[in-house]
């Protein structure tokens, strides 16, 4: 049985058995500031440390423990440990000042020697996530409280991608650590956050967050964050084991559930466009056929990436993008090559290009005579349906598919190593700003995640990505960008298959100011858990309580 049919069989079966309210009461009256308990879905994403934490999710489990300069809220960029900053004309000179009384967990405080230590560090170790560190030349104290970050040459997101995402660390703690991926004690967790770690329970996936009461800003709103091991976030939901849970999840979500929620006026529902996705990700390195241009775009024309969002996603959301990023993102070309669904034209590109069906078995041989079977790895159980749909769309047109299923921390290793021939990726950011094109499938870029484009080599998308990356004009830079969204799509070494819709939906009651953070928080994460809005009770904007 599919999980959407699953999904909705059990909730009818609940109210039946008279487990949910079949009439839902009123509202719940929401708890006063800097008491509120919040219980959310868990899940292991590493120990939430600066360099042992894992994927989007993981990088906002650390988030609450460590600050950077600068955060975002409902509306963007906001100061945070910086409470002011300013860049020079030429773009290579930043200048923060940092709010005064600051201290780390442990009761020392946060100076400008600090910040200072934490870019010298990460120029030798960076972090997981973190984007554009490699073009910090140096920092250097500006006087009393002031810290200059000088680039090496400009760098048009720095605000966004290193000073909004970098978490600042403790020099007296981590000048001693020579190898961070190792460094999980207890002081590995002493940042200036609003909140510290009470416990983490890797097999479990459960983390116990306490508010920090000696926080920069005030005594948090959230007072105790929960993440709890839960089979299905939907019905741990319903079931009132936690507040809140967003939606859809890799296997979509019944439109019927949706209303449900939206009908209840015990919970509240919030939407965007979605800034996720899963995509195909075609292994270059590994020569024929999957180095060919024309074998990637018969994929293009032979998967359906309507039909994904019609009978995955039950219409909540939109089809992939051959130029990569989201809809919703406002660097979007929308005038890139599309591949409409067209399986003749798919069998015409394998033709042409030597992938015959010599002994009419339905499948296309390779020129030196073997079949033309496809190794295609994804997550399990995640994506299984996603890979039939897109398995019986290739077979009609005589490209044979054999699963290689693995779990998420695999397929993690194995894409971020490039040990796979045709892969389902999911990740997020594709709203955030768009050097992130540049992380992904420059030949020149240092990145090495899971979402790298291997083996992708073409001299004018490298020399773009460059010059975008110091054209502080935003017209200027955007006539880059579209350019380089063209070539990925023309050259296809990933193909989107589809944006789901974000949904939220909360308890209210629970904790009401939830919101979705534009192109994502930190280092374009897409998600609604944004700490800003855990201390403050706000959607925009910092009210320093008691300050």
């Amino acid at each position: 049985m599919r999980r959407r049919e699953f999904l909705g069989l059990v909730f009818k079966s609940l109210v039946a058995a008279g487990c949910l309210p079949a009439s839902p009461g009123p509202a719940p009256t929401p708890l006063p500031a800097g008491e509120v308990v919040l219980k959310l879905p868990g899940g292991d994403f590493g120990f939430p440390g600066p360099f042992t934490y894992s994927r989007g999710p993981g990088y906002i489990r650390m988030s609450l423990i460590f600050d950077t300069l600068v955060w975002k809220d409902g509306e963007g960029l906001i100061p945070w440990l910086a409470a002011g900053w300013e860049a020079s004309p030429d773009g290579r000179s930043w200048v923060f000042d940092l709010r005064g009384g600051i201290r780390w967990h442990d009761g020392r405080p946060l100076t400008a020697d600090d910040v200072v230590f934490t870019f010298e560090y990460l120029k030798r170790q960076p972090t997981p996530l973190v984007r554009g560190v490699e073009f910090v030349q140096g920092a250097r104290q500006a006087g009393e409280g002031r810290v200059e970050v000088v680039l090496g040459r400009p760098y048009a997101p720095f605000l966004v991608n290193v000073a909004g995402s970098v978490p600042v660390l403790p020099r007296h703690i981590w000048e001693q650590v020579s190898d961070p991926l190792r460094f999980t004690g207890p002081e590995a967790l002493i940042g200036s956050g609003p909140y510290k770690l009470v416990s983490y329970d890797q097999a479990a996936g459960a983390y116990l967050y306490e508010a920090n009461p000696d926080f920069w800003l005030g005594k948090p709103y959230v007072r105790r964050i929960e993440l709890l091991p839960v089979a299905d976030p939907l019905l741990a939901l319903e079931q009132g084991v936690v507040d809140a849970a967003g939606l859809p999840v890799e296997g979509g979500v019944p439109p019927e559930v949706i209303s449900r929620f939206e009908r209840n006026p015990q919970f509240g529902v919030i939407s965007q466009p979605g800034e996720w996705n899963p995509a195909i990700h075609f292994n270059l390195a590994k020569g024929p056929p999957y180095s060919d241009p024309n074998f990637r775009r018969a994929w293009a024309y032979a998967i359906d990436r309507e039909e994904l969002v019609r009978r995955v996603l039950q219409g909540l959301g939109r089809p992939g993008n051959p130029g990569w990023l989201a809809y919703s993102n406002p660097w979007r070309n929308p005038n890139v090559e599309q591949y409409p669904f067209d399986p003749d034209r798919a069998r015409a590109l394998l033709e042409g290009a030597g992938y015959r069906d010599t002994n009419g078995d339905g499948l296309r041989e390779l020129p030196d005579g073997r079949p033309l079977e496809v190794p295609l790895y994804f997550e399990s159980p995640a994506f299984v349906r996603v890979a039939e749909i897109v398995r019986d769309r290739l077979r009609a047109v005589g490209v044979g598919l054999t699963f290689r299923p693995a779990d998420r921390n695999t397929m993690d290793s194995l894409t971020a190593a490039g040990n796979y021939e045709v892969a389902i990726i999911s990740y997020g950011g594709l709203g955030g700003d768009p050097d992130y094109m540049r992380q992904v499938f420059s030949s020149r870029s240092p990145a090495r995640g899971f979402q790298r484009a291997h083996g992708y080599n073409n001299p004018h998308f490298d020399e773009l990505a460059d010059r975008q990356l110091v054209a502080t004009d935003p017209a200027t830079r955007k006539q880059l960008v579209d350019e380089m969204q063209a070539i990925i799509a023309r050259d296809l070494p990933v193909l989107p298959l589809y944006y789901p819709t974000n949904y939220f939906i909360f308890r209210k009651g629970a904790f009401e100011a939830w919101y979705f953070t534009p192109g994502g928080v930190g280092p374009g994460v897409p998600t609604t858990w944004n700490k800003h809005a855990f201390v403050t009770g706000e959607t925009r904007g910092l009210k320093i309580r008691g300050r």
